[in-house]
């Protein structure tokens, strides 16, 4: 994601990439010299850029995070913030503090077809499924939980206009490589009777991101690979016997296949939104706010679990 990551800031019209910081000089060397940006081994390289983008493994998320806050620096984090609840709570707390923006790399929130979907809906739905499975990922040793559900419970918050569940419920499964959690499961029930069942899977055969919003009036199918969306609204239904003819049933759906405006990749309309930030021409304290509340879940699904 670093390489994605730096990619999209050398393409921007909005930034300059001033300089790649890795610690396996080896590799970030090809990188910077074909971006031609500097490159360094040492954070302290950072001091003099105007923000900057966190994407390292999870696990070391926290300690870069904090000291580029403390240094007043904007910083877009990949998701999660951290995989430790407190610590990801004294991040916002830092970042309100130092009044910076912050921002975690919910990237799914910026696929066109979720966008498209968002703008459509205009009823609350009362059943969410999303599915968020991939083949095994060997590399990885953060749980499925903070690597793929915490997506999936992510976007089912943005359908139910922030709402916060009254009540989690969750299991997690290692799919036979413990301690690793690969599989997991969620029910998220909501105050006004909506439910979200959510499902992420390290362990599957393919690359699933499939979403069912259903509505009291319609079904939106979201299909986040291929950025697709088909609404179904069922008409009628009767089950009788036809002149020579069985008994059966019947029923009268409407299709329709909205169109999906692309506005441009994912990870740069994120990019763009962090300029924004940057600039004051967004909601610094309304992004820093919508942190938490998928990583909070999370939390409680492995507790639960």
């Amino acid at each position: 994601m670093g390489a994605n990551h730096a990619r999209v800031i050398s393409e921007s019209d909005g930034a300059d990439l001033a300089v790649i910081i890795d610690t396996d000089r080896e590799r970030v060397r090809p990188l910077a010299e074909r971006l031609g940006c500097a490159f360094s081994e040492d954070l302290e390289a950072a001091v003099g850029c105007d923000a900057a983008v966190i994407a390292t493994p999870t696990a070391f998320h926290a300690g870069a995070a904090r000291a580029l806050l403390e240094l007043g620096k904007p910083i877009l984090v990949e998701k999660p913030v951290t995989s430790d609840l407190e610590t990801s709570r004294a991040l916002v707390a830092c970042a309100e503090r130092r009044g910076v923006p912050l921002m975690c790399g919910f990237v799914e929130r910026y696929n066109p077809v979720v966008a498209t979907t968002r703008s459509l809906l205009d009823e609350e739905p009362v059943h969410i499924v999303g599915l968020r499975h991939s083949p095994v990922t060997p590399r990885s040793t953060l749980s499925v939980v903070f690597d793929l559900l915490i997506h999936e419970i992510d976007l089912a918050l943005a359908y139910m206009g922030g709402a916060v569940p009254s009540r989690v419920c969750g299991a997690t499964s290692t799919a036979g490589r413990a301690p690793i959690m690969e599989v997991a499961d969620c029910l998220l029930h909501f105050p006004s009777g909506a439910i979200a069942t959510l499902s992420a899977s390290r362990a599957s055969q393919r690359k699933v991101r499939s979403q069912f919003v259903s509505t009291p009036s319609a079904l939106y199918e979201v299909d986040l690979l291929r950025q697709d969306l088909t609404v179904y609204r069922h008409r009628a239904h009767e089950q009788g016997v036809g002149l020579g003819q069985a008994a059966g049933y019947r029923a009268e759906t409407v299709i329709d296949i909205p169109f999906v405006r692309h506005t441009g990749e994912p990870l740069a309309l994120q990019f763009r939104h962090f300029l924004d930030l940057i600039e004051g021409h967004a909601d610094v304290c309304q992004e820093r706010n919508s942190i938490l509340p998928a990583h909070e879940i999370a939390a409680a699904i492995e507790e639960c679990s």
